[in-house]
């Protein structure tokens, strides 16, 4: 039977649920706790076997903590930022994102220029796990650099920090603070966590004015980094997808531009794809593909996805059931088929 939960009563397709954080798996708890109980070696050895053993978000992170010890103990380079490009080329929509914002070189020359090095030490203790040194040295890096650019980076970690350990109300104050005021990368960082905020908060419209701007300020030609822009793009598309019928930045967008809602929904996912050198979410390979209706991919994308955990599948099938709407056309006949029979595969009822 095909899952009707997936529909509203009038038999449309539900917008996308919470994009929930994934908890840190235990046994990358238990590499993370050898560490804390400063046993590197040991720690390595457990959390390097993990993070070898395929695209999984149990190996994505236990790279992440791998980057973090090596963050402590060495900084950028070297391996640090091998572990956080198998990060951010992997699946999960926080730890990516926040792999990516890392990465760019813009990162390397603020957190040079800290001469204490307090952002570095207490980015480390977070993807250690060691959330309230990371908590305090944050809130001192604010105070220390305040009205620099520095705090400002400082803002936006903090703000990141205590959404990923489940403080979002928390986390508004200084993740608005550092869209206002930072870098563009960052002030898009920034924007992309305040609307995943307000997306749960139920603002739908505001969080597609601070998704689109976000969206904006990540695109490559302005932030002088490519690693966010798939991150950022694929959030707005997902909310777009789930609610192009009730937002009034596509009701504008339409009127100014001329196209209908499949254009704007799509825009995001076309984008996402063109940027990926960096970060690969196969769920903007499965957004752009459905709207020519090139289904080798799609198929592709959800297998891939698959792999990585049962929730990111999930979400795969749900995508596409809020597409549904903008891709179905009965007057293509190979499209009608290729819909019907990717709802099939998937157990997915047909929306109104």
């Amino acid at each position: 039977m095909s899952d009707q939960s997936l529909l509203d009563s009038n038999g449309m397709a539900l917008p996308l649920p919470a994009d929930l954080l994934s908890p840190v798996p235990d046994e990358v708890e238990r590499g993370l706790a050898a560490f804390r109980a400063d046993d590197a070696p040991q720690a390595r050895a457990l959390l390097t076997t993990i993070a070898g053993v395929g695209r999984t978000a149990v190996s994505g992170h236990a790279a992440m903590a791998l980057a973090g010890i090596e963050l402590g103990e060495n900084g950028l380079d070297g391996s640090c930022r091998t572990w956080l490009e198998q990060v951010a080329a992997g699946e999960d929509p926080w730890l990516g994102p926040l792999a990516a914002v890392i990465l760019a070189p813009v990162f390397q020359s603020y957190v040079s220029a800290d001469s204490d090095r307090v952002l570095l030490r207490s980015l480390a203790a977070q993807l250690t796990g060691d959330l309230d040194t990371a908590r305090n040295g944050f809130e001192q890096a604010v105070n220390l650099y305040q009205d620099t650019e520095i705090g400002d980076l400082a803002n936006l970690l903090l703000g990141s920090l205590l959404l990923h350990s489940g403080d979002p109300a928390a986390a508004l104050e200084p993740l608005r603070h550092a869209r206002q005021w930072c870098d563009l990368l960052f002030a898009g960082y920034a924007g992309y966590l305040e609307g995943h905020i307000l997306m749960g908060q139920d603002e739908k419209d505001q969080a597609g004015q601070v998704l689109q701007d976000a969206h904006s300020k990540s695109h490559p030609a302005r932030a002088g980094s490519e690693g966010l822009h798939p991150w950022v793009a694929l959030r707005f598309g997902e909310l777009l997808a789930g609610e192009a019928f009730s937002l009034d930045l596509v009701d504008d967008q339409m009127e100014s531009s001329g196209v209908d809602e499949g254009t704007v929904v799509r825009e995001p996912f076309e984008s996402g794809l063109y940027f990926q050198q960096v970060s690969r979410p196969a769920l903007v390979d499965v957004g752009f593909h459905l709207f020519p209706a090139e289904f080798g991919p799609v198929h592709a994308g959800l297998e891939r996805l698959k792999t990585w955990s049962d929730e990111r599948y999930e979400r795969g099938r749900r995508l596409i059931l809020a597409l549904y709407t903008h891709v179905e056309d009965s007057r293509d006949e190979q499209r009608s088929q290729g819909m019907a029979e990717l709802r099939q595969k998937l157990d997915l009822p047909r929306p109104r």
